[in-house]
């Protein structure tokens, strides 16, 4: 249990475009130590994403796409990345927003998807919390015609062997958070699909 206390409150929008970038002022206490902030706080909503997986094949579908700031940090923006998006304020449920990123994005319907976790990838600057889901498809659940992808997206499906996804964690091939918490859920649960 926690002896600080707090008190947050907003200054100013510094910007509202894809994304708001707020302005906080929080004053923390600690015993007799106290300390006074201010904060960037960027709000763009809660996010889903979902790992898809073939137990007969053994494989899964991941996405590949650019990445801005994946360029600016590494030189290469294309990145390997769980199936995600926003979820709908509309229809707030998690799992129905991975379902509709998967038609989506990877243009399969899913079946059975299990929750892994629900977490915040980066609580000090974000407010998202990122809901992870496993699902099952097969090349059946292959979804024919517009599958309904956003126009601002360039994305390429990939169909990994599980047992080489995992080598490609291991060796930074893999690096979205959001994939690899699902890949260690299913490593953990399934370990059989992986030799």
């Amino acid at each position: 249990m926690s002896n600080q206390e707090y008190e947050a409150r907003h200054l100013r929008t510094a910007y509202s475009g894809f994304l708001k970038l707020d302005l906080y002022e929080a004053k923390i206490r600690s015993g007799s130590h106290s300390l006074e902030v201010v904060r960037e706080v960027h709000d763009h909503g809660n996010g889903a994403a979902v790992l898809p997986y073939d137990a007969a094949r053994r494989t899964a579908l991941l996405v590949r796409q650019l990445r801005v700031p994946v360029h600016v940090a590494e030189g290469d923006g294309l990145i390997l990345e769980a199936a995600a998006g926003v979820i709908d304020p509309e229809d707030p449920s998690p799992m129905a927003a991975a379902r509709r990123e998967a038609r989506e994005e990877l243009g399969y319907e899913l079946h059975d998807l299990t929750h892994v976790c629900t977490f915040y990838p980066i609580p000090g600057l974000v407010t998202e919390q990122m809901s992870c889901f496993l699902a099952r498809y097969t090349p059946a659940d292959k979804v024919e015609g517009d599958t309904g992808a956003d126009d601002d997206e360039m994305l390429d499906v990939e169909e990994w062997p599980l047992k080489e996804l995992w080598a490609a964690k291991d060796d930074g091939r893999l690096k979205d958070g959001k994939a690899i918490m699902c890949l260690y859920e299913l490593r953990l649960t399934r370990p059989e699909l992986f030799e």
